[in-house]
């Protein structure tokens, strides 16, 4: 019969995973953290279902590399590289549900500069569209 030492085993619950982002309480004011990446509110018809084989390579291969910087890190990358910028959610075509909302989003490039758009609140960026087909989105 093993024994069990004191303390083994156990550790601190998980933490409650927010419905929506803006129960999110992480402040977005200074992130300098790695970039994780969260589908949890990936809008129908806009995801890696829709994209092709290179499609997925490419966007693989990128977070790849983005999961070696910061957020600060990249911050400091090419928009059409590794690195980022907004977009007023009144540019996206797509309709925008009620509780993911935002004055503007945030832009990053995988295959060539197909743009996946999302909400960073702290170190994670929750995608909401991965475009497939240029212009789908958007208007470039």
């Amino acid at each position: 019969m093993a024994k069990h030492k004191k303390g083994l085993g156990k550790g601190t619950p998980p933490s409650a995973i927010p419905d929506t982002v803006e129960d999110s309480a992480v402040p977005r004011a200074r992130v300098t953290g790695h970039p994780l990446l969260s589908f949890r509110h990936l809008q129908p018809g806009w995801g890696v279902s829709n994209m092709t084989p290179e499609q997925c390579f490419a966007f693989l291969e990128k977070w790849a590399k983005r999961s070696q910087l910061k957020w600060s890190e990249l911050a400091t990358h090419s928009r059409h590289g590794l690195g980022s910028e907004k977009i007023p959610s009144h540019k996206i075509k797509p309709s925008i549900p009620e509780p993911l909302r935002q004055d503007d989003y945030k832009v990053l490039r995988h295959e060539s500069n197909l743009p996946m758009v999302g909400i960073q609140a702290g170190d994670i960026l929750y995608v909401l569209w991965i475009e497939c087909n240029y212009g789908d989105l958007y208007d470039h």
